[in-house]
């Protein structure tokens, strides 16, 4: 993904006088090509004092590494304005952990500075939820080598300030308000969790901000306004895949969701509705995983003498032990299925309990249909990633396809609104229905042992 053959001589001029990187640096700097860094634009609006903790564009790690002391010296020297240092000690660091997104990124935004960057945001819950904002930060940070390895958007390379909202809708929506201010900032990826989303949206709305949403699927999130966008299919495209597959397997089935997660409360009604009207029926139990005193051993009991023959679990992202407990419980007597939460490393490590699990999701890298970007990401990353990985890096490259066509906030909302507008990658095509959802269908995939997984289980698709 980049080309080996030319290195600028300003590199090799640099690289000599540094005198800190060997054969491993060069190979390094002659994959990556960096060009000369000089300093950014300047913020138009200072990030408050509060939030500047959980925002980055390089001047600060947000994401702790097992290797993290030659990022930290990056960081530091990004913040005094050694821009040079902090490039050498990036590479030096990427040579030792060539997966850390968040190196990635801003290693690129260094070369960016000379290159009249376009700026983004890309919000990720690493307060919370770390392995998550891995797997979106990732998604990010090979969509931007990739754009500013091609020469940019039209010369102008892309930059990334990552913003950590840890899932809360609170901190959500100060940082959206925050990031209206500073006009450098074109466009935001983000939130992760819907609850998070919707309590940011409306400000981004009422601000004119784009918002390109790639892993929250709640209702409503597109009905905000005309600069709300999501790169994945809407929730009952999932709930209705799921309804399907379910209708060949049990005749009645019991749900347990979180009522305080708006994603499963919205899998919730589409299932139930689509369920229903399928002929399928639904156990005459009630169990919701935010009660205070949840027993998942009782609740499993209720479950099996109400005839149940499956159980579908809707947890929120950040509380995801109860669904485990669940399963525990469950012993193998009910199938098990469940939404997007459930597909993390998490759920692999709970080992049998899951086992034959089958979640709806929005993309795997195992159907054969994927496989182009699946494998220009297992080069990268040196393993398998996740739909929320390849949903970010859509929706990167969306903001960036539009920004080809008018690089401003007016014009990115504009391009994106129209209706022939189709972003292609090597993940395929995004295009937005009227409402600002992406056209597209699940993914079903199950759980079942796998000896080269380090957990010994993962996802496979039910139809590759």
């Amino acid at each position: 993904m980049s080309n080996k053959k030319e290195i600028p001589i300003l590199i090799g001029a640099l690289l000599v006088t540094l005198g800190i990187v060997g054969a491993g640096g060069w190979f390094l700097f002659n994959r990556m090509n960096p060009a000369a860094v000089t300093p950014g634009p300047a913020t138009t609006v200072p990030m408050p004092r509060e939030l500047q903790a959980n925002a980055s564009a390089g001047e600060r790690v947000l994401v702790p590494t097992m290797d993290n002391e030659t990022k930290l010296f990056a960081s530091k020297a990004i913040a005094e304005g050694k821009n040079a240092e902090a490039l050498a000690q990036l590479t030096q660091h990427l040579e030792k952990s060539p997966n850390d997104p968040e190196a990635w990124i801003y290693f690129n935004n260094l070369r960016a500075l000379d290159h009249n960057p376009l700026q983004i945001a890309v919000v990720a819950p690493v307060g919370s939820s770390l392995n998550i904002a891995q797997e979106i930060l990732r998604g990010a940070a090979q969509a931007q080598e990739e754009i500013n390895q091609k020469g940019g958007i039209d010369g102008r390379f892309l930059h990334i300030t990552i913003v950590n909202d840890a899932n809360d809708g609170t901190l959500a929506q100060q940082f959206a308000g925050a990031l209206i201010k500073q006009n450098q900032i074109l466009g935001v990826v983000g939130h992760n969790a819907s609850s998070a989303t919707l309590s940011a949206a409306p400000t981004y709305e009422a601000g004119g901000l784009v918002l390109v949403n790639a892993t929250s699927d709640a209702n409503g999130i597109t009905n905000v306004g005309d600069h709300i966008f999501r790169v994945i299919p809407q929730i009952n495209t999932s709930a209705q895949t799921l309804v399907q597959q379910v209708g060949k397997e049990v005749d009645r089935v019991a749900v347990c969701y979180d009522s305080k997660a708006p994603d499963g409360v919205s899998f919730y009604q589409e299932f139930t509705t689509g369920l229903l009207a399928s002929g399928g029926q639904l156990a005459p139990t009630v169990c919701d995983l935010s009660e205070a005193n949840f027993n998942s051993q009782a609740k499993m009991a209720e479950i099996v003498a109400s005839g149940a023959q499956g159980l579908l679990i809707l947890p929120h992202i950040d509380r995801l032990d109860r669904a485990f407990a669940l399963g525990d419980a469950n012993r193998g007597r009910l199938k098990l299925y469940g939404n997007s939460p459930l597909s993390t490393i998490k759920t692999l490590e709970q080992g049998r309990g899951m086992v034959g699990l089958m979640v709806a999701i929005p993309w795997s890298s195992k159907s054969e249909a994927n496989r182009p970007f699946a494998e220009a990401a297992r080069k990268f990353w040196g393993g398998d990633v996740s739909w929320r990985t390849a949903a970010t890096y859509d929706a990167v490259y969306t903001v960036a396809n539009a920004l080809a066509i008018a690089p401003s906030r007016p014009g990115l909302q504009k391009a994106l609104k129209e209706p022939e507008f189709v972003s292609s990658t090597i993940n395929g095509e995004v295009s937005f229905l009227p409402n600002g959802d992406r056209a597209g269908q699940a993914t079903l995939v199950k759980i079942k042992p796998s000896p080269s997984h380090v957990t010994g289980y993962d996802f496979f698709p039910v139809n590759p």
